[in-house]
């Protein structure tokens, strides 16, 4: 006679012990945090990817960086990795030039804690302290998917372990045993594996597909970065503030 899934899991559950239910609450509460995670972030790179995509387009079209910053802007809320490291290496150079106008004496034996000198490494900083704040809003909560995936099969197979021993243990307190009254108890230690492996399949799954779409939004992000630095040279933008090799317009883009 055949056997329902939903039947099989009923019969097993009433069969269990107390601590076989308590793993199978805890590897439920894991499973729907993982698939919490796992849609949420789902959601957080497609946005990325769309605010990306968005900035490209103004950042290919207009010609300078006021309407590249004013056109560029994310549509959706979440991470924007490329506006973010435009947006902060235009801050940087902005900052540099109001310390240069700002520079007060200092007494001797102290030192200065802003300085309009070394533009284009500060500059090449702030792109790249934006480009990892980004990804690591890209990549929080990945340590979830991450515990869920490895720590899920022990933690059922300690489920499964605790209740074969208690089924064993019954056995040899019994007179006499039938298969009727020890198949239940052994069903409802094995659901307690299959579930943990239920758990950890879709999390490590998830966890590997993330980690990729997010070393390949690196990937561009760094590209992109390297492109805007070289940029910023060609059209002066580098230069130390106050410096004659300075062009009218440093942050134009190149033709």
């Amino acid at each position: 006679m055949a056997i329902s899934f939903w039947g099989l899991m009923s019969d097993a559950v009433m069969s269990a012990s107390w601590l076989e239910l308590g793993v199978l609450l805890i590897l439920l509460a894991m499973s729907v945090i993982s698939w919490a995670v796992i849609i949420m972030k789902i959601a957080l790179l497609r946005r990325a990817r769309a605010n990306n995509e968005h900035f490209r387009v103004a950042f290919e079209t207009y010609d300078h960086t006021g309407q590249v910053a004013e056109e560029g802007r994310k549509d959706e809320a979440g991470p924007a990795p490329l506006y973010a490291i435009f947006t902060a290496a235009i801050a940087s150079r902005q900052d540099a030039r109001e310390d240069a106008k700002s520079m007060m004496p200092v007494p001797n034996g102290e030192f200065p804690l802003r300085s309009p000198r070394q533009l284009a490494e500060r500059v090449r900083l702030a792109m790249d302290h934006a480009r990892r704040a980004e990804f690591t809003r890209l990549s929080k909560h990945l340590n979830v998917l991450a515990s869920a995936g490895s720590a899920s099969p022990f933690i059922g197979l300690f489920g499964t372990v605790w209740g074969i021993l208690a089924t064993f243990q019954t056995l040899g307190a019994a007179k006499s045993a039938s298969l009727q009254a020890l198949g239940p108890p052994i069903a409802a230690a094995l659901i307690a594996t299959a579930a943990g492996l239920a758990v950890a399949i879709p999390a490590v799954m998830a966890y590997n597909w993330f980690v990729g779409r997010i070393d390949e939004e690196q990937e561009e992000a760094q590209c992109f970065e390297e492109d805007l630095a070289r940029l910023l040279r060609a059209n002066g933008a580098m230069n130390e503030p106050g410096s004659s090799a300075q062009t009218s317009q440093p942050l134009a883009k190149s033709a």
